[in-house]
């Protein structure tokens, strides 16, 4: 018999074909985000299977958690799982995240934000720009350097391919201390001093779970070079803010490139930062966009409906999360 997934989002025209093709015969499909105030609660009562962007409260109302009384598994098509209210949802549900469904353009972003600090670029096309041909000085050398990487998964294992292919040894931090992946010393957080220590770049790419909120605060940041590169592709709220930008005020060797911020504006809004990041010379940001490259979302949503599919048929299925990182995180 087939089961009932609702979809949270509205997907594109293409991603809708990827839903017929990989879930056609098997499940019924339907799309909250077009349904009327009145077709809502049916279709949340009905349905077996959530697909959603993040289960965030722009795509389902709190309110309406409690209506998922046959609901059985939760699928993401994003990584972070930082906006669902865990509180709220049945410990009967299974959830799961997309983790590593954006690997390769974030691993790309990081390296472009590392050698954009390493190479002095916008420092010194600033001051092209003022009329001085400037050369004094010396940009950064990666090759045979360290690159630690807080959060060695997914997204973790792509940004330490490519800074391999550069020539940079890795050391990596996980929750088990322990890969499959090549890479040069593989730890878990008791091992976080030696890596910070030794890596000339350092990239947090960890989730915010309970345990990993301010994981980088003023002593982990002490313990860093002086002339480190620290670059954010996780959340925000990994790097504790006060410290990071008291750390790059006062190290101006220090350099640091953020994509994911500790408050980040809806559609149409003002960007404002609680501190004057922007007027650092030794600073660099994007606005959470390492991800946006076209074809992006559709692979994404292959692997969240492959990931379905398998729960569908009986399965064993990949990037469950634990509700004990993410209760009470707020």
């Amino acid at each position: 018999m087939n089961r009932n997934i609702l979809v949270t989002y509205e997907p594109g025209a293409e991603e809708k074909g990827i839903y017929r093709e990989m879930l056609e015969g098997i499940a019924n499909v339907y799309c909250l985000a077009a349904a009327t105030d009145i077709e809502r609660p049916e279709l949340l009562n009905s349905a077996d299977v959530i697909i959603s962007l993040s289960f965030s409260k722009k795509e389902i109302d709190p309110t309406e958690i409690s209506r998922l009384k046959n609901v059985r598994f939760i699928q993401l098509i994003y990584a972070g799982a930082d906006n669902i209210p865990f509180s709220l949802v049945p410990e009967d549900i299974l959830l799961a995240s997309n983790a590593g469904a954006f690997a390769e353009p974030i691993a790309e972003h990081v390296m472009a934000l590392t050698l954009a600090l390493s190479k002095n670029l916008f420092s010194k096309y600033k001051i092209l720009c003022g009329g001085r041909f400037d050369r004094s000085g010396y940009n950064r050398k990666l090759r045979a350097g360290i690159c630690g990487i807080i959060g060695l998964g997914g997204n973790g294992r792509e940004i330490a391919r490519i800074m391999q292919a550069v020539g940079m040894n890795v050391y990596g931090i996980n929750r088990s201390g322990k890969t499959k992946f090549p890479v040069d010393f593989v730890g878990n957080t008791r091992d976080m001093k030696k890596v910070l220590q030794a890596a000339d770049v350092i990239v947090v790419t960890t989730p915010l779970t309970r345990e990993t909120r301010n994981l980088l605060g003023k002593k982990e940041l002490d313990w860093m070079k002086s002339d480190a590169i620290l670059i954010n592709v996780g959340r925000g709220d990994v790097i504790d803010q006060r410290s990071l930008y008291e750390h790059l005020a006062s190290n101006p060797d220090f350099r640091a490139g953020i994509d994911t911020w500790w408050s980040e504006p809806g559609s149409g809004e003002d960007f404002i930062l609680e501190y004057p990041f922007c007027q650092l010379s030794n600073f660099i940001g994007s606005p959470h966009n390492a991800d946006h490259v076209p074809g992006a979302m559709l692979h994404a949503t292959q692997l969240a409906l492959a990931n379905v599919k398998k729960f569908l048929l009986g399965e064993d299925i990949r990037g469950v999360l634990n509700r004990d990182d993410y209760i009470n995180l707020g």
